[in-house]
């Protein structure tokens, strides 16, 4: 997010510059997006780190620091601590607050401004964990979608495993067995017969093994499971399924999610916060009871078998995220805030 946010950002005219650890991913896909860009060791010790960070903050005199990680973070209060109302300090957060430490809360309620949460469910888990509630703001991740999208095919990538006869259940994640639900997913998967294959992107090669051996606990066979790892046309491989699957115990405001309903996948998702932000249960796609993996067993089916309805709830999903979650939506609001936020700041 931090690259789409310093690129919608670019094209509302508002100067930004992007420091990235160096040699990181960040910084690679950074300087193909030809942004401004620091890079600096991230290894190094932390006050080497901070005093190259404040020698930048003096020439450039920035008014708003977003921070997208923890060391980020650190950065940023380490900032605010220096120069106070100077600056506007930003913590973005991604993901769901399980819980937090009352020091944690006392620090970013000391020397954050504003807490930008992805969803209302991470906005009310921050709350909830200490945070102040006016320091927390919504404001909901988007995607890019290509222009021709309309015009991209899954047909080779199905071409190349074989899919023509199956149905192809696809997801986009990392693993991770509790918290993105790869249990719920092995448990449901092991009750559907062989026409149905898993199809799932981001998984790096050195984690697929541990993936395959997860499954042969639940009695699926490997062959019935394809991992490509990480891929660039990761559009053609959204067009290769037939369903998409969300089964996470925990989400933030699923990118993925908002990947597939734009490629006009029929979803499925697990009935938490954030997937229950995007989908209205039957009107644009499927949520289901996490504690009951027959339940995401049964949907599969349903939608496996009505195409009519499959294609309803896709074509639904398609228009709420064309109409709500694209890169102009997010330039949109947060062009909006921050305006609002730096009015008052001003550079002694």
């Amino acid at each position: 997010m931090a690259l789409l946010i310093s690129r919608v950002l670019l094209k509302k005219n508002i100067d930004i510059t992007l420091i990235a650890s160096k040699n990181s991913f960040t910084a690679s896909r950074a300087k193909s997006k030809n942004l401004p860009l620091i890079e600096m060791d991230s290894s190094q010790n932390f006050n080497l780190l901070r005093t190259q960070i404040i020698d930048f903050v003096e020439v450039e005199k920035p008014v708003v620091v977003i921070s997208h990680h923890s060391l980020d973070r650190k950065v940023g209060i380490a900032l605010k601590r220096k120069y106070g109302k100077k600056i506007i300090n930003i913590s973005y957060r991604h993901n769901v607050s399980e819980s937090a430490p009352i020091i944690g809360a006392i620090i970013y309620n000391l020397y954050n401004d504003y807490v930008l949460a992805c969803s209302n469910g991470v906005a009310k888990s921050l709350i909830k964990s200490g945070i102040r509630k006016k320091k927390v703001k919504v404001i909901h991740n988007c995607i890019e979608v290509p222009e021709d999208i309309d015009s991209i095919s899954g047909s080779a990538i199905r071409q190349k495993y074989s899919f023509e006869r199956k149905i192809v259940l696809g997801l986009s994640t990392w693993f991770h067995k509790e918290r993105k639900g790869f249990d719920i997913l092995f448990k449901a998967f092991s009750k559907l017969d062989e026409k149905f294959v898993l199809l799932i992107i981001g998984i790096p090669e050195t984690m697929q093994e541990e993936v395959n051996q997860y499954a042969e606990s639940f009695g699926i066979n490997r062959k019935r499971i394809f991992m490509p790892g990480y891929v660039d046309n990761i559009w053609e491989y959204y067009k290769a399924m037939d369903i998409f699957l969300l089964p996470s115990r925990s989400e933030g405001f699923s990118l993925a999610l908002l990947e597939a309903a734009a490629a006009k996948l029929p979803l499925i998702a697990s009935n938490i916060p954030g997937n229950d932000e995007f989908i209205e249960d039957g009107k644009n796609g499927v949520l289901f009871d996490i504690e009951n993996p027959i339940d995401l067993v049964e949907n599969i089916h349903i939608l496996a078998t009505d195409r009519v309805l499959a294609k309803q709830l896709a074509e639904h999903a398609y228009q709420a995220v064309m109409g709500n979650f694209l890169v102009k939506h997010l330039g949109e609001k947060l062009e909006e805030f921050i305006k609002n936020i730096r009015a008052d700041i001003v550079w002694l």
